[in-house]
């Protein structure tokens, strides 16, 4: 069997509302790994109408985005996929990372697989960048997948350049 390191910063870290997504026995095999930092600085941000973590690449912008590592079989990835809309709106990417300051224990860089927005709209780089996410950071509540107004238009127009608003 394969595993998978991956990086999450947002909602599937621990705590986060959608964690039980990490827990699900019967979705595939996920092992906590400890919690990193990115090594680069990246834009961590909360957007659109949802409240929604996003990870951007913008060199020389953001922070030291701080996350956890779970290895993950490919049942659990393809599970990560689907919430990620990978590709479509999410590309999961490699990240260098380095263990937290806090755990002397390694210090050495290493490589996992985190989702970024690509094709990002300028403005999110408008909003505060956070070091690490919390829900309800600025009031702000993530609405989980089945919160949402199934009804509504895309609103990924919102986020990312490729999509037009369509009313």
């Amino acid at each position: 069997m394969t595993l998978f390191l991956i990086f999450v910063y947002g909602t599937l870290k621990s705590g986060e509302p959608n964690y039980n997504l990490m827990q699900n026995e019967t979705s595939g095999v996920c092992i906590p790994r400890g919690v990193a930092n990115t090594k680069e600085k990246y834009s961590l941000v909360v957007a659109s109408r949802y409240n929604i973590p996003y990870l951007l690449v913008k060199h020389g912008a953001g922070h030291n985005v701080q996350g956890e590592m779970y290895e993950v079989d490919d049942a659990q990835l393809e599970l990560l996929g689907k919430l990620e809309s990978h590709p479509k709106l999410y590309m999961r990417k490699d990240v260098v990372l380095t263990r937290n300051r806090d755990d002397p224990s390694s210090r050495e860089d290493f490589t996992a697989q985190a989702y970024f927005l690509v094709n990002f709209r300028p403005h999110l780089l408008d909003l505060p960048m956070l070091e690490s996410y919390k829900d309800m950071i600025d009031g702000k509540k993530y609405s989980k997948h089945k919160d949402r107004d199934v009804q509504a238009p895309l609103w990924w127009y919102e986020i990312h350049t490729e999509y037009e608003q369509k009313i």
